[in-house]
C-alpha cells in the first residue's frame, strides 16, 4: 500500500492554512473572532466561578468551529456544481443552520451564566 507518511509538521500547516483561507474570505468569520477575542477579555472581568468562566470561553469556540465546517462544506458543494440542485442548497442551509445553533447556544450559555450576575 502507497500510503505517505504522518507528518505532524504538514498537517498542522494545512490546518493553518484553512483558517487563513477562512478568516481571509468570511467576513462573518471576521466579526466571530473580534467578538471571540473582545468576550475573551470580559469573561476575565466579569465576577463568576472558574467553572462558569470556562463554559463562556468554550461556548465562545462553537461558532468558529461552525463556521470553519459552513465554509468548508460550502467550498465542497462550489467544487461540485455551480448550477443550483436542491441537494446543494440543502447541504448549505443545514451548514448554516449549524452556525445559527451555535450563536444560539452561544447566547443561552452567556445569558444562564451572567443573568444572576447582572441582577
Amino acid at each position: 500500500m502507497n500510503k505517505p507518511r504522518y507528518s505532524l509538521r504538514k498537517n498542522l500547516g494545512y490546518a493553518l492554512e484553512g483558517f487563513w483561507h477562512v478568516l481571509t474570505h468570511e467576513t462573518i468569520f471576521k466579526i466571530e473572532i473580534l467578538l471571540f477575542a473582545v468576550l475573551s477579555i470580559v469573561t476575565w472581568r466579569v465576577d463568576v466561578t472558574s467553572c462558569e468562566r470556562l463554559w463562556l470561553q468554550v461556548s465562545l469556540f462553537f461558532p468558529l468551529f461552525a463556521e470553519l465546517v459552513n465554509s468548508a462544506i460550502e467550498r465542497t458543494v462550489d467544487l461540485v456544481t455551480r448550477e443550483y440542485h436542491p441537494l446543494a442548497k440543502a447541504a448549505k442551509d443545514s451548514a448554516a443552520a449549524a452556525c445559527l445553533l451555535s450563536v444560539i447556544v452561544t447566547v443561552l450559555i452567556w445569558g444562564v451564566v451572567l443573568l444572576p450576575v447582572l441582577q
